[in-house]
């Protein structure tokens, strides 16, 4: 009852069809929607814009299984209106991978092999690249602008949480444990994301990853919510 007005969510779940598509609700589970409802693609990894007018999207072959790690790299990715309507691709199969709105909705951030590649929207032209200092998936913008979050490989562990600055490059790392699907709080300055604690017994002795959160220069986290049996 407390969060069921605050906004919507949009989120990618399987289908009776037994593919991919894109579903919105309120905050409290209630009004779920189908905004995608296509039987010739899969539509996963949902992105709002920051005004929550505009919906990024990658959009994937029916008959390509959907990775759970490279997921951002398959498929094209199809801006749309908010509620699903007027899909557009932006590019051709794999031209812009784990992509991110700008805080304006006028560019977008993509992690390339070779680096960061920021693009305006409106005319597709690069607007500048970043070395990508070992991040390899899952990038976000940050509100403010200045950061983009995501996960790296190269701050001594191989799923680092960490954040590198859009204009120097400059990059720390946010946590160390095992961690990846990074977001940012509306202030900038604390990211939330799941965690797996090491020494847990269960899961084949991986563990069940939890909810933490962060302040963004990465001297302090703490446990958010974590469910013995479930990925957080």
């Amino acid at each position: 009852e407390e969060v069921r007005d605050l906004g919507s969510i949009v989120y990618s779940a399987r289908t009776e069809a037994g593919d991919w598509d894109l579903f919105v609700m309120r905050p409290d589970g209630s009004n779920v929607r189908n905004i995608t409802g296509t039987r010739k693609y899969g539509e996963v990894a949902p992105q709002v814009s920051r005004d929550g007018r505009r919906l990024l999207y990658v959009r994937v072959p029916r008959d390509e299984k959907v990775d759970g790690n490279l997921y951002g790299t398959q498929g094209e990715l199809v801006l749309a209106n908010a509620d699903g309507t007027d899909p557009t691709a932006f590019g051709s199969c794999r031209d812009y991978p784990w992509a991110t709105w700008s805080p304006d909705g006028k560019q977008l951030a993509c992690l390339m092999v070779k680096g960061f590649l920021f693009v305006d929207i409106a005319t597709k032209e690069t607007v500048r690249t970043l070395p990508r200092k070992g991040f390899f998936q899952q990038i976000t913008w940050s509100p403010d602008g200045e950061w983009l979050t995501g996960v790296a490989n190269s701050f001594g562990t191989a799923w680092s949480i960490a954040r590198i600055n859009t204009s120097t490059g400059e990059a720390n790392a946010v946590s160390r444990v095992n961690c990846c699907t990074p977001d940012w709080f509306p202030d900038s300055k604390r990211i939330i994301f799941s965690s797996r604690p090491p020494e847990q017994k269960t899961n084949d002795g991986y563990g069940w990853t939890q909810l933490w959160m962060a302040d963004a220069e990465g001297t302090s986290r703490r446990l958010v919510y974590g469910e013995d049996g479930r990925h957080v």
